[in-house]
């Protein structure tokens, strides 16, 4: 699966309003087969994981169900439209997660308690990009909307943006 992540278009921190994927929406797609969904949003938006995010399903990816894993693999080889957006931070590393956070919005880890959940969020506000999560814990919360109107961005839990 590496592979084919390194082989999909890169995109940095400069770029701006694109759909976020996190990890665990990623995984959750291809469980639920929302390929469709997935292909459709790819065609009108600009969809990028962060190489975080993608550094994290790499490193869960064997213990995700095999269909589920072929199930994208076979999407990601077949639509090359999603990005991956550079941001040069890997998990794992809770000193450059947090460095990486107070350098885009030092408050923000006041919000969003776990510093590799709060990566993501982090390149949100930089790109001033929407996301798409499964995340109820920290991520898709009445908190962190009440605190990310301030940036006027969203956080999702499904393909339906509403």
């Amino acid at each position: 699966m590496k592979e084919i992540f390194d082989s999909l278009p890169k995109t940095n921190l400069s770029e701006n309003d694109l759909i976020l994927i996190d990890t665990c929406f990623f995984i959750h797609t291809f469980q639920h087969q929302n390929e469709k969904e997935f292909a459709k949003l790819c065609e009108k938006e600009k969809v990028a994981m962060t190489d975080f995010n993608v550094n994290e399903f790499l490193h869960v990816e064997h213990k995700i169900d095999e269909r589920v894993r072929e199930n994208a693999r076979k999407w990601l080889k077949k639509n090359s439209c999603l990005m991956v957006l550079q941001t040069g931070i890997h998990p794992g590393n809770k000193e450059t997660e947090r460095a990486f956070v107070d350098m885009i919005e030092p408050r923000l880890l006041e919000e969003v308690e776990d510093p590799s959940d709060a990566v993501l969020m982090a390149a949100a506000i930089k790109t001033h990009s929407t996301v798409l999560t499964r995340d109820r814990h920290h991520l898709f919360t009445v908190k962190l909307e009440n605190y990310l109107r301030e940036f006027d961005l969203k956080v999702y839990n499904s393909f339906k943006m509403k």
